[in-house]
């Protein structure tokens, strides 16, 4: 009897360390936000958590608390160092993360960019919410069915180095210039990533323009701010608001009709996304033109000339249909 509970303790100390071993070999996919603690990046781990449970994957979730482009890149640094399998990022600076990317290399890591792209950065692939072309033109499109195609529009974006929110004014302008040349597109201000910041720039445009008829938040971080401008100016009516931000922050403002409508993509679903593709790259799979994945509502299709995964077309959030989702 005691000869059998020996090996029977023993056989349980093998299962034990064989199961640990096991969660030790689970490839890790680490995905580096902007900036932590909003709603919108809460979302995409939610998604990436969901997606390594589907997978079997260790998932990683760390990024800076401000919106530093140094910190970011000292976080992917040491992921990278760690011996991370897999590291996406969304980037705060496109400019400098080249280096970064050669380091990944020389370690095997897959290195690659999600939700904000560095194109010229040699990443192995940008996992994209919807094309910057699609999301820029969407919200020039439905603001101006709101105010019309000879409006003044003032633009609050986020961090002046990020490449996404950059490229998305870009198309603004030009969606502007080729099907509305009346409109008038201000300069964007620049927030960093501070709802208050935010709140203070909205403010301004709204007092130096007395005929200023919409406020476009380019940031998720800068929509409350642009919306909380347009309530505390008494505004509402005159001043249609709209942004990039998730139905979560924007419920309230769409109710009270800071804001006529924004525009976004459901981030669980991308941060789903952005977990996958990194499992595919560590397992050296070929993404396909159209990749049907268990998790995502339609299938998510991949451009290899540019090397961009694309989750799909950008939706349009609005008091009516707010409340069917939350994030």
């Amino acid at each position: 009897m005691f000869k059998f509970a020996k090996q029977l303790l023993a056989a349980t100390v093998l299962t034990a360390a064989a199961t640990a071993a096991f969660a030790q070999d689970k490839p890790k996919v680490a995905f580096v936000p902007q900036l932590i603690g909003i709603p919108y990046f809460n979302a995409m781990e939610a998604g990436g958590k969901k997606a390594a449970e589907d997978l079997g994957v260790e998932f990683i979730y760390t990024g800076p608390v401000d919106t530093n482009p140094v910190d970011q890149l000292q976080i992917v640094q040491t992921l990278i160092d760690q011996g991370v399998n897999a590291v996406s990022v969304s980037v705060l600076d496109a400019s400098s993360i080249a280096p970064v990317v050669e380091a990944a290399k020389a370690k095997n890591v897959k290195l690659f960019t999600s939700d904000s792209d560095a194109p010229d950065s040699g990443r192995a692939v940008y996992v994209a919410q919807a094309t910057d072309e699609g999301l820029g033109f969407a919200i020039i499109d439905e603001l101006v069915r709101r105010v019309g195609e000879d409006a003044k529009i003032g633009i609050v974006s986020g961090e002046a180095t990020a490449s996404n929110l950059n490229a998305w004014i870009g198309f603004m302008k030009a969606r502007a210039a080729e099907k509305y040349p009346k409109l008038q597109l201000l300069e964007p201000q620049f927030a960093g990533g501070t709802a208050q910041r935010a709140t203070q720039i909205a403010g301004d445009l709204i007092a130096a323009n007395p005929d200023l008829k919409g406020l476009i938040a380019v940031a998720s971080s800068t929509c409350p701010g642009v919306a909380q401008a347009i309530e505390t100016a008494g505004k509402i009516g005159q001043v249609v608001g709209t942004g990039y931000c998730s139905p979560n922050t924007a419920r309230s403002y769409l109710k009270s009709g800071a804001f006529g409508f924004t525009v976004l993509w459901d981030p669980a679903q991308l941060g789903y996304l952005t977990v996958w593709a990194g499992k595919q790259l560590i397992d050296g799979k070929q993404f396909e033109a159209s990749n049907t994945i268990q998790g995502l509502q339609s299938p998510a299709t991949y451009d290899a000339t540019k090397g961009i995964l694309l989750l799909g077309p950008p939706a349009i959030f609005t008091a009516d249909n707010v409340d069917q989702f939350d994030f």
